[in-house]
């Protein structure tokens, strides 16, 4: 699998100009926006981790608990 920088650029009917234009306009956003987005950055988002997915299913087992017993009330 090729890197993220060399995946080419896939939409059908596209002239080869403007997928030129276009692969430009990538690039030149990657260069200015990695820092922010980067480790660290303002814009970086954390990968899901294991805690995160044993606190959404305590809280979903919760929720479907209160749902089974408002039934079971009804």
């Amino acid at each position: 699998m090729l890197p993220v920088e060399q995946l080419p650029i896939d939409i059908k009917g596209i002239d080869p100009e403007m997928r030129k234009a276009l692969e430009e306009r990538i690039v030149d956003f990657e260069k200015n926006h990695e820092p922010q987005t980067s480790k660290g950055g303002a814009g970086y988002v954390p990968k899901i981790r294991k805690g995160d997915y044993i606190f959404a299913g305590v809280i979903n087992g919760a929720i479907l608990l209160y749902y089974i017993i408002a039934v079971l009330m009804a």
